[in-house]
């Protein structure tokens, strides 16, 4: 089933120009105070704005809308990179307090 549906966004993405996101460009304005305005517009005329709180906010965005994963990143961000956790959970022990 999950192979068909990788099928199925192929031949979808085949119909879309640029990379298959069918975005042509994206405009970001930066504010003063951090936060910044993304416009996006697509192939199909669509013209789509979000606000971004600040810069981890847009990187997330363009890999959401345009990005596509590194190599071993999707597998990674699924729990499945074959490391080990860390002793005591993600992040490691806790530092000790300051004397």
């Amino acid at each position: 089933m999950a192979e068909e549906k990788k099928e199925n966004e192929k031949k979808e993405n085949k119909k879309r120009p640029h990379a298959g996101h069918g975005v042509k460009e994206t405009h970001i304005v930066h504010h003063h105070d951090g936060s910044h305005t993304m416009t996006q517009h697509h192939d199909d005329g669509r013209v789509m704005s979000a606000a971004k709180a600040d810069l981890d906010d847009v990187h997330d965005h363009l890999e959401d809308t345009v990005g596509s994963p590194n190599p071993g990143e999707a597998e990674a961000d699924a729990g499945q990179s074959g490391m080990e956790e860390a002793p005591g959970g993600p992040g490691g022990a806790p530092m000790p307090a300051a004397q």
